[in-house]
């Protein structure tokens, strides 16, 4: 039998920050039972791979990335044989396709539970040594400036594209003292930035709490951070959580709103509520209520019979929106769902032609936005030193991962440290700027 603290491990994340948490979480309990965490693929004697099955393009990218890790399992050189592990959406929905077309596979998971833990240990004959201290989440880089706070799991929207339920079940709020718990491990470890994350945080509710009451409890935690909110379905965001945005000092004003579409034909279609006169009525209330917050939004073009109408309608919306950042993606068929019954209507070459348009739009907006910030002063995350004098970071209204950097000239500042810049000049999508 061999022993957990002579096996090493390495998690390759796929998708969402919802499903980064998860990677996370198994992080931990490998960690927790003994296992030694490798810092490259090649040095590891199990390897995760943590799939996303969301969309046809995120498919592709987890299909490839297992058929990639293959080779590493091909190359013995200890007496432990190395293993594959994969897990996550695509495999919870695809579990018996992929047992079947990759074989190869040590070990076919579904969603991330630490029931899978123990059933490593079985199957290849380990011995488990429990660390004196656990975590219950360990983030996959060291010394990340920021953490996602998943507060719900599923989804009740059943949007008619969204293969989401089917995936991960309906929605499920986490209880306010688990969410906390989280929220406090992080801190604990010097993150400076919480980011709420779910399908849709707008919803929230576990008994009487809502999303503004989560705000505030995390707000009450010890330290100087920010809170910063993603994926808030339209038809959920009302009064009292604007209020929340801008009456808790933690929140940063930044918002994610996942529009979709502007057409009420089409988004009927996908079986949401509002249109562009609602969503128009929405922004220009965030904006009244907090005059420089930043709005950021996806937009799916080329579903279902979406015609030039719709579109224009589209255009429209944006051009009036003047949305801060927009993610475009084109229309894929994701069978089960009930948009999948459609059809994939609307052409290949007209979807790319609608997808670049709106994103030279977009980006022609961002930009004009960006420049306009310019003298103006921010508080600035810092992330990393380049040098003595320069050093990266992002502004409140700048998610990790998605939006913009900043250019920071500073001397002798932390990294992880908030400080206020003013800003100099922007490029494409980021900003420049020096510390005050």
């Amino acid at each position: 039998m061999f022993s957990s603290e002579d096996i090493s491990y390495y998690i390759i994340s796929l998708g969402c920050p919802k499903n980064e948490v998860d990677s996370e979480h198994l992080n931990a309990d490998m960690h927790n039972a003994g296992f030694v965490e490798a810092r490259e693929i090649d040095e590891a004697d199990i390897l995760f791979i943590n799939t996303c099955g969301f969309i046809e393009a995120a498919k592709k990218e987890s299909v490839e990335t297992i058929l990639d890790a293959l080779d590493y399992t091909s190359q013995q050189t200890k007496i432990f044989k190395k293993r594959l592990v994969v897990l996550g959406c695509l495999t919870q929905r695809y579990k018996q396709e992929i047992l079947q077309e990759i074989p190869e596979i040590d070990l076919v998971w579904g969603l991330y539970d630490s029931s899978l833990v123990d059933e490593i240990a079985r199957l290849f004959n380990i011995a488990l040594i429990k660390r004196t201290i656990a975590r219950k989440r360990k983030p996959l880089i060291d010394n990340l400036p920021y953490a996602y706070i998943k507060i719900a799991e599923g989804c009740s929207n059943f949007c008619s594209y969204c293969a989401i339920p089917l995936i991960r079940g309906r929605f499920n709020a986490f209880p306010p003292s688990m969410i906390l718990a989280d929220a406090r491990e992080a801190l604990n470890h010097g993150v400076k930035e919480l980011i709420v994350v779910a399908q849709d945080t707008a919803v929230y509710h576990y008994d009487d709490k809502k999303i503004w009451d989560i705000l505030h409890m995390i707000n009450n935690l010890d330290g100087d951070f920010w809170i910063r909110l993603m994926y808030c379905h339209p038809d959920h965001i009302d009064d009292r959580l604007i209020e929340a945005l801008v009456a808790v000092p933690k929140v940063v004003h930044y918002i994610d709103i996942p529009f979709q579409h502007a057409s009420k034909k089409v988004l009927q279609s996908m079986n949401r509520k509002g249109d562009a006169d609602s969503y128009l009525k929405l922004v220009a209330g965030l904006r009244k209520a907090i005059p420089d917050i930043a709005i950021r939004s996806t937009i799916m073009v080329g579903f279902p019979d979406e015609d030039e109408n719709d579109f224009k309608l589209l255009m429209d919306f944006i051009k009036e929106a003047q949305l801060d950042r927009v993610g475009v993606f084109m229309y894929s068929p994701e069978e089960g769902t009930r948009a999948f019954a459609k059809g994939d209507t609307v052409k290949k070459s007209t979807k790319k032609k609608r997808y670049n348009t709106l994103m030279k739009l977009q980006q022609e907006i961002s930009q004009q936005k960006l420049r306009e910030t310019i003298g103006t002063t921010v508080q600035v995350l810092v992330e990393e030193k380049v040098d003595d004098y320069n050093y990266i970071g992002r502004t409140q209204y700048d998610a990790p991962e998605i939006d913009g950097i900043f250019f920071l000239t500073a001397h002798n500042v932390p990294v992880n440290d908030i400080v206020t810049a003013k800003i100099t000049d922007t490029l494409e999508y980021d900003r420049i700027g020096e510390i005050i």
